[in-house]
C-alpha cells in the first residue's frame, strides 16, 4: 500500500494504491511490474524441492494445462525475482521463518526461486526471499529450493490489442 500526503498546512489527502492484485483464479498481478505472478510456488504445488531443470519441467506443465487459462508461464528473471522482496510485508515459509514478499501470496512455501539468470559451471542465479539476496546454486543440485512462476501480462494484453484498466483481469459480462 502507498500513501501519498499533499497539500498545504491543515489539508491532508491520502491515496491508497494496492500495487497487487489477486485476481481469484491462482494468480496475483503486480501493477507496478506488469507481471502476473501463480500464488503459490512450485513447492505448495507439488510438495516437492526442484533444481533448475525440474523447475523447467514444472513451469512447461503449468502451461501444457494452461494453469488460469494461460500457456506462457516462465521463471522470472533476477530482477523480476528481486521486485517481489519487500522488507515491510512478510508471510511465513514451509519452516515457520519469515519471507520478505506480500501476503496476497499463498504462506507455507520455499523461501527462494530460481532464476532464468545462468551463470558460468552449470549454475543459476536463486534469489532467497528470507534474506533479499541472490547466490548461484548448482543446476543439477535439489536443495531447498522451489521456483515461482510468472508472464508477462502488459505485453499479452498489447498483442491482443486490449488495454486494461487493471491489468490480468480478463474481459468478462460478470461483475467484479
Amino acid at each position: 500500500m502507498k500513501i501519498n500526503i499533499s497539500g498545504e498546512v491543515g489539508e491532508l489527502n491520502l491515496e491508497l494504491q494496492e500495487r497487487f492484485i489477486d485476481n481469484g483464479d491462482g494468480t496475483i498481478t503486480d501493477l507496478e511490474t506488469k507481471l502476473m505472478w501463480k500464488q503459490t510456488d512450485s513447492f505448495q504445488d507439488t510438495s516437492k524441492w526442484v533444481n533448475w531443470y525440474r523447475a523447467m519441467e514444472y513451469l512447461q506443465e503449468l502451461g501444457i494445462e494452461k494453469f488460469a487459462s494461460y500457456n506462457d508461464w516462465r521463471m522470472p528473471n533476477l530482477e523480476e525475482a528481486e521486485t517481489l522482496y519487500d522488507e515491510n510485508h512478510a508471510i511465513r515459509d514451509m519452516d515457520r521463518m519469515d519471507i520478505f514478499i506480500s501476503s496476497v501470496f499463498s504462506p507455507g512455501g520455499g523461501f527462494t526461486t530460481w532464476t532464468s539468470n545462468e551463470l558460468p559451471h552449470a549454475t543459476a542465479a536463486i534469489f532467497y526471499y528470507r534474506y533479499g539476496h541472490a547466490n548461484s546454486n548448482h543446476k543439477e543440485d535439489i536443495t531447498k529450493d522451489s521456483v515461482r512462476a510468472v508472464r508477462d501480462v502488459e505485453k499479452r494484453e498489447k498483442e491482443k490489442g486490449i488495454l486494461f484498466k487493471h491489468p490480468g483481469f480478463s474481459i468478462s459480462p460478470l461483475p467484479r
